[in-house]
């Protein structure tokens, strides 16, 4: 349970330590539904992308029950509740591989009125000498969150694109290391959450590092955050397109036709989204997503 300390924490310094937050049997879950996942995207992927030597999928699928189900936990829920607020909205629950060894200074957005947290639980211990997320506290709070734009390589924040490419690592001002910043070491179990609009990176990381996401979008209470979010959906959007273009790229570059390519899953799986189970908290998602534009219409 998030106490009141926590929130307010959270609020402050735009991350949250949840140390044990996961028990043993969860983990055993986690860790094996985590597997078929990343069987199933190393399918799909020609090779890892980008500087952080990243593959990426949804874990919202038929095959992974616990992982998929993960945000409407009360464990997961009433935590994104107490950090944003009554009318958070789950919106994706993804399994991540990294293998390069480090993640560039970034914010995952940058637009002003939008509430969101992501809770990131890595499946192998990590510390500041091998790959464990650092985040500069604060930073979700603008002007610093602005000016911190140049220590990045995204130098774009609202539109699309992802430094990932060894030449614009070379752009960068500073070495990730060398920026002062928190550094949030953990083991198997432990939680860590995050504004979305937070600074974050990690340094020196060992391949195949592990790690499962979970994202809420806090719902809109006036014209300003709707403008947000929807800015935000555009902006993910954009930035999908992009990986998706580097994937193929990737493909034809291993001589793969383009009819050959695998196809990706998309984000919310068909059994995901006819919620057969009746779930009364998927369907209000699920009618906030559809707004916004990030699930198909019914």
């Amino acid at each position: 349970m998030v106490t009141q300390q926590q929130a307010d924490f959270f609020r402050l310094f735009g991350y949250l330590p949840l140390p044990g937050f996961f028990d043993a049997g969860e983990l055993a879950v986690i860790e094996k539904e985590y597997a078929l996942g990343h069987a199933a995207a190393s399918t799909v992927y020609a090779s890892a992308i980008g500087v952080r030597g990243q593959m990426s999928w949804s874990n919202m699928r038929e095959e992974t029950p616990f992982l998929g189900d993960a945000l409407e936990s009360e464990k997961l829920s009433s935590a994104a509740r107490a950090l944003l607020s009554d009318d958070a909205v789950g919106v994706m629950s993804n399994g991540n591989v990294f293998s390069g060894n480090l993640t560039e200074w970034h914010a995952d957005t940058s637009v002003p009125d939008f509430h969101s947290l992501k809770f990131v639980a890595y499946l192998d211990p990590v510390d500041g000498d091998s790959g464990a997320l650092r985040v500069l506290p604060g930073s979700h709070r603008d002007p610093w969150h602005d000016e911190l734009i140049a220590i990045s390589l995204k130098d774009k924040l609202n539109t699309a694109g992802n430094p990932e490419s060894d030449t614009a690592a070379k752009g960068a001002r500073f070495e990730v290391r060398d920026v002062p910043a928190q550094v949030c070491a953990s083991r198997p179990g432990d939680v860590i959450a995050f504004n979305l609009r937070s600074w974050h990176a990690s340094w020196n990381g060992f391949p195949n590092r592990r790690m499962c996401s979970f994202t809420y979008f806090d719902a809109p209470r006036d014209e300003a955050q709707e403008t947000a979010i929807r800015t935000v959906v555009r902006q993910f959007g954009r930035e999908a397109q992009f990986r998706e273009l580097r994937r193929q790229r990737d493909w034809m570059a291993a001589g793969a036709k383009p009819s050959g390519i695998p196809r990706r899953e998309s984000q919310y799986s068909a059994q995901w989204l006819a919620n057969a189970e009746g779930s009364t908290t998927r369907e209000r998602w699920l009618g906030h997503l559809r707004a916004w534009g990030m699930a198909p219409a019914a």
